[in-house]
């Protein structure tokens, strides 16, 4: 783009109130902007574990290398293996989830092939799509009726078919019904991919893993930015696939590895997660909590899980509405378009297990004179 170009539409965006920039984040006061949903991030006493766990062991902080050249070194091996034991399923891993679903749709699937997406789904997946070539029907949230609709009138046209959808979803913090999309897979005979970023570690190995329905999905992807409280990203398919991604897959073959001491906090959570079962009740809990003290305060939201989104509409007003709550100690961030659609700017509330009700009763009270303050 021109320098010109470039301007105008920066000062568009501002003039939209929907500028973006970088803020120093000292980590002053409550945090219900993060992702960390199990609080394994914050748990030093988990940290000090690990370090134990692996004292002696020359965990360094760069593969300096490829996985095909020496970046395939003995732990993260070994990830994969228990992956694929734990998911009966084959197992590569990948720096980020944004990579990890960009690189398996534009691999995978070319021009001559259908994908059918919920119209929610993650960027990265859009990315992938729009790099395979292929044909994009785009079925409106959560909406399965549609989905079936569509796969009634192409089913016989096109062979090659994917249908993509996320476990839950973090902007509404609703929940996919993958047992309704698997039946409709038996029906039509699609491929299957499931993203669960939002969802593992709550759940626990995933909502495909805990629901039992892992023999039907053929792609799970599993960011570990959330609640794995890491970095990476963990793609489970079949023998085939996965070979085909380790020849042709660019974004795994031309990546620096990610560095040992990140793959070996990754496998330290995996072996982990059945350990932290208190900590995902607690969690439930809390959710069930604060969706009932909004709904007293006449605060709606549709979320069925711990990412409670309240929708304010105009960016000016969320933007305000935030900043007055970081100003009373309490981070949460406005999420605008194009994250959102345009009118639908919204505070996004991410409660994790080291909240308290106590703490949550505080913080709504103060959001609700925010709302009524502002509209």
């Amino acid at each position: 783009m021109r320098e010109e170009a470039i301007v105008k539409e920066l000062l568009k965006l501002k003039k939209e109130e929907n500028y973006r920039t970088l803020k120093l984040n000292e980590r002053k006061g409550i945090n219900f902007s993060s992702n960390d949903y199990l609080g394994l991030n914050e748990d030093k006493e988990l940290r000090v574990e690990f370090f134990e766990k692996f004292q002696g062991v020359d965990l360094l902080f760069s593969s300096s290398s490829s996985r095909l050249l020496t970046g395939s070194y003995p732990i993260i091996m070994n990830l994969e293996k228990e992956l694929e034991i734990i998911y009966n399923k084959k197992a590569l891993l990948f720096n980020s989830g944004y990579d990890a679903n960009t690189c398996l749709i534009e691999t995978l699937f070319s021009k001559n092939s259908l994908i059918i997406s919920d119209r929610y789904n993650h960027s990265s997946i859009y990315s992938g799509i729009k790099a395979s070539e292929a044909k994009l029907l785009r079925y409106r949230h959560l909406d399965y009726t549609q989905l079936e609709n569509f796969l009634k009138k192409y089913s016989s046209e096109y062979e090659d078919i994917l249908v993509v959808s996320e476990a839950v979803y973090s902007m509404d913090g609703d929940r996919a019904d993958i047992k309704k999309i698997v039946e409709l897979k038996k029906k039509y005979k699609f491929k299957l991919l499931i993203d669960e970023a939002h969802s593992f570690g709550v759940s626990g190995y995933g909502e495909c893993y805990e629901t039992g329905v892992l023999d039907a999905i053929d792609y799970l992807v599993i960011p570990l930015g959330k609640a794995g409280a890491s970095i990476g990203a963990y793609v489970l398919t079949d023998e085939l696939s996965k070979e085909y991604l380790i020849n042709k897959g660019k974004k795994f073959i031309y990546t620096t590895a990610l560095p040992p001491i990140n793959v070996a906090w990754n496998f330290f959570i995996l072996k982990k997660m059945q350990e932290f079962e208190s900590r995902r009740e607690n969690l439930v809990k809390l959710s069930i909590y604060t969706k009932k003290l909004l709904s007293e305060y006449r605060i709606q939201t549709i979320s069925t899980t711990n990412i409670i989104s309240v929708v304010v509409g105009e960016n000016r007003k969320v933007n305000i509405i935030s900043e007055n709550l970081r100003e009373k100690g309490y981070l949460v961030y406005p999420i605008k378009e194009p994250t959102v659609p345009k009118g639908t700017a919204r505070l996004r509330i991410s409660l994790t297990a080291y909240h308290s009700k106590e703490i949550i009763y505080k913080f709504v009270k103060e959001l609700k004179n925010e709302i009524d303050s502002i509209l």
